[in-house]
C-alpha cells in the first residue's frame, strides 16, 4: 500500500492529455472534457481548473477548437456544437486529395502541393478559420499552457508548438522565437501534429507553414533548410512528456492531477505468419519462369503485330494498289499494327530499363556485406510459392512493428513514469476508451487482485464494486463496446452516421470521465491513513459534494447513457 499523501488541495490544478486516434480521438476527448465542463467543483465547473492541456495527433484537434474557442471567450456549448458540426460533415480525405487535382485552387502558393498540405489548408478553412499562435491568447482562461505536440525528423525528438505564456515553440535545437512562432496558423499546427506515417508526407518547417500574412516564417524559410513534422504521436502518442516537462523545476509538483485521456488500444492481434500456398499452377512458376514466359508474350505480340504489318501491305498487291475502299483498310490496318508494335518495343525498353534502375538502387541501398552474402541466394530460381511468404511476412512484420509493437513501446514507457512513481499516487487518472469494456473491465479487476486488492475501506464504501453487468450494465456496454471498436479515421462513413457513431464516442468519453472520476475521488476520501482526515473542512466538503455529483452522474450513465447529450442547465460552462 502506497504511504503517498494526497495533495493539500486537490483538484485545483489539473493537467489534461489528449491522445492521438484521428476522429475516434478528436470525438472520444470532447466526450471527456465536456462531462469535466458538466462536473461542479466548489460552485463551478471542474474544467476550470484544467490549466494545461497536451495534445496529440487527432487529440490536437479537439484541443486546438477548444482553447482557440477559450481565446475567443466562446461559450463551452458554443465549441462543443462547433466541433460536433465540423466532425459529422468535414471529410477531410476526400476533401483534402479534391485538393490535388489539376483544376483546384491551391489557395497557398507557398505551400508544396501534396496531402498533408491539402490537409492544413482544409483545416485552417473550416476548423481554425485562419487563425494564427497569435490570435491564442489565453490570459484571460482558466487555461496556462495549450501544448500541441508533433515530432522532427531531424533530431528525432518532440516539437512543440504552444500559446507564447507558456514558453517557446520548437525544442532543444530549433527554438522559434516568440514573434516567428505567432504567425504560425493552427491549421498547419494541427496538420503536422496529425500527419501520421504512411498516410502523409513530412510537413516541411518552416517553408510549408508560411503565407501571405507571415513575413517572419518567410524570412526563416530562407535562410534555413527544411526541417520535417510529423505525427506527435511517434515521439509520445498520449502527449505525457509535456506535461511533465512543464514547471519541472518547481520545488513541488505544479499539478495536484494529470489526467491522460487516450484512445491507444493495449492489447494487439498477435502476429500471424502468411499462410503457405500449395505448389501448383502459377505459384510453380519461378522468377527465371517468369521472365523467360513474359518474353516469350512479347515475341509473340510482335510476331502477330508484324504479320498484320506484312499482311495490309502484300493484300493491295493484288489489286495493284488501286484507290478503293479495301485497299485504304488493309493499309489501314497495316499502319495501326505498325504504331503498336513501336510502341511496344518502345515501352517494353523503357520498362526494362526503369526495372534495371530500380533493381540498381535498391542494391546500392544494401551495404556490401549482405550483398556478397546474398549473391549467393539464387532467387531467379525461387517459386512464386517461395516467394510470396518471403515478402508478406517481412512486409506484415514491418507494418506491425511501425504501428503497434513501436507505438505500444513508446506508450508503455510514458506510463510508466506516471504508475511506477509513488510521488504520482493521487496525482494520476488514465481516461482510457477501452476501459468500460468488458475485457477490459475483467482484466483490470484481476490486475487489482493480483496486487493485493483495493484498500478495503475503499471497496466498503464504492458503488463501483460487483460483476461487469452490475457496475457497467448492458446498455452503457452497447455503446462503449462499439465505440472502443472504432478505427483511427479521419472521416466517418454514411453507415457510421447511420449508427450514430460520433455519438458513440462522445458518450463513452463523458461515461469514462465519469467512471474514473467516481473512482479517484474514492481513493481520495476513503484511503486509509492518506491525509484527507487532515484536509480543512470545507475542503473534505467540496471534494464530497463533487463526488455525490459524480455518483449520481454515474447511475444516469448507466441507466440512460445518452442522458448528456440532450440540452440541460448543469452543462452550461
Amino acid at each position: 500500500m502506497s504511504h503517498t499523501q494526497i495533495s493539500s488541495h486537490p483538484l485545483e490544478k489539473i493537467a489534461l492529455s489528449c491522445s492521438g486516434g484521428g476522429y475516434r480521438a478528436a470525438s472520444y476527448h470532447l466526450g471527456a472534457i465536456s462531462y469535466l465542463n458538466r462536473l461542479q467543483y466548489q460552485g463551478k465547473p471542474l474544467l476550470e481548473n484544467v490549466k494545461m492541456i497536451s495534445t496529440v495527433s487527432g487529440g490536437t484537434i479537439t484541443g486546438i477548437v477548444y482553447a482557440l474557442g477559450k481565446a475567443h471567450k466562446d461559450e463551452f456549448e458554443t465549441i462543443f456544437n462547433f466541433l460536433i458540426s465540423q466532425l459529422k460533415q468535414l471529410d477531410l480525405v476526400k476533401a483534402g486529395i479534391s485538393q490535388l487535382n489539376p483544376d483546384a485552387v491551391w489557395t497557398n502558393t507557398a505551400k508544396s502541393k501534396n496531402l498533408i498540405n491539402a490537409f492544413a489548408l482544409q483545416y485552417d478553412e473550416h476548423l481554425t478559420r485562419h487563425a494564427t499562435i497569435a490570435d491564442l491568447d489565453l490570459s484571460h482562461t482558466h487555461l496556462e499552457a495549450a501544448v500541441f505536440n508533433t515530432t522532427e525528423f531531424t533530431n528525432a525528438v518532440d516539437f512543440r508548438f504552444r500559446n507564447k505564456a507558456a514558453g517557446y515553440c520548437g525544442n532543444f535545437y530549433l527554438m522559434v522565437d516568440g514573434e516567428t512562432a505567432a504567425e504560425t496558423r493552427l491549421g498547419d499546427v494541427m496538420a503536422a501534429s496529425s500527419c501520421f506515417p504512411g498516410g502523409f508526407e513530412p510537413i516541411l518547417w518552416p517553408q510549408d507553414f508560411v503565407h501571405d500574412q507571415a513575413p517572419r516564417l518567410r524570412a526563416l524559410a530562407a535562410a534555413n533548410k527544411p526541417t520535417g513534422l510529423m505525427d506527435g504521436g511517434i515521439y509520445d502518442n498520449q502527449g505525457i512528456s509535456s506535461i511533465l516537462n512543464y514547471r519541472k523545476n518547481d520545488a513541488e509538483a505544479y499539478f495536484d492531477l494529470i489526467i491522460v485521456s487516450d484512445v491507444a488500444s493495449p492489447y494487439m492481434e498477435a502476429y500471424q505468419p502468411a499462410p503457405e500456398t500449395a505448389k501448383t499452377g502459377f505459384y510453380k512458376w519461378t522468377l527465371k519462369d517468369l521472365a523467360a514466359r513474359s518474353a516469350s508474350v512479347s515475341d509473340r505480340t510482335s510476331y502477330v503485330l508484324l504479320g498484320i504489318v506484312l499482311l495490309g501491305l502484300i493484300i493491295p498487291v493484288f489489286t495493284q494498289y488501286r484507290l478503293n475502299f479495301g485497299n485504304g483498310l488493309s493499309l489501314g490496318f497495316a499502319a495501326a499494327a505498325l504504331i503498336l508494335w513501336i510502341g511496344k518495343v518502345l515501352a517494353v525498353k523503357r520498362l526494362r530499363a526503369a526495372l534495371s534502375w530500380t533493381f540498381d538502387r535498391l542494391t546500392q541501398k544494401i551495404p556490401g556485406f549482405y550483398r556478397d552474402k546474398l549473391a549467393h541466394l539464387h532467387l531467379e530460381d525461387l517459386s512464386l510459392h517461395r516467394i510470396e511468404p518471403l515478402l508478406l511476412n517481412r512486409l506484415v512484420s514491418l507494418v506491425d512493428l511501425l504501428m503497434n509493437v513501436f507505438l505500444k513501446v513508446v506508450r508503455r514507457l510514458n506510463y510508466n513514469i506516471l504508475y511506477h512513481n509513488t510521488a504520482f499516487d493521487y496525482r494520476r487518472i488514465g481516461n482510457l476508451i477501452k476501459q468500460l469494456t468488458e475485457e477490459d473491465f475483467v482484466n483490470s479487476r484481476e490486475r487489482l487482485e493480483q496486487d493485493g486488492g483495493a484498500d478495503p475501506n475503499v471497496a466498503r464504501h464504492s458503488v463501483l464494486t460487483g460483476t461487469y453487468q452490475d457496475v457497467i450494465g448492458p446498455e452503457l456496454k452497447k455503446v462503449t463496446e462499439e465505440a472502443a471498436g472504432f478505427g483511427t479515421t479521419l472521416w466517418f462513413t454514411d453507415q457510421d452516421v447511420v449508427s450514430d457513431m460520433l455519438d458513440k464516442l462522445i458518450i463513452t468519453g463523458q461515461a469514462t470521465m465519469c467512471y474514473n472520476l467516481v473512482e479517484y475521488l474514492e481513493q481520495l476520501i476513503y484511503t486509509t491513513g492518506n491525509g484527507f482526515a487532515a484536509l480543512p473542512a470545507e475542503g473534505q466538503q467540496a471534494i464530497q459534494e463533487t463526488y455525490e455529483q459524480c455518483k449520481t452522474d454515474w447511475k444516469q450513465f448507466r441507466d440512460a447513457p445518452g442522458f448528456m447529450l440532450k440540452p440541460g442547465p448543469q452543462e452550461q460552462g
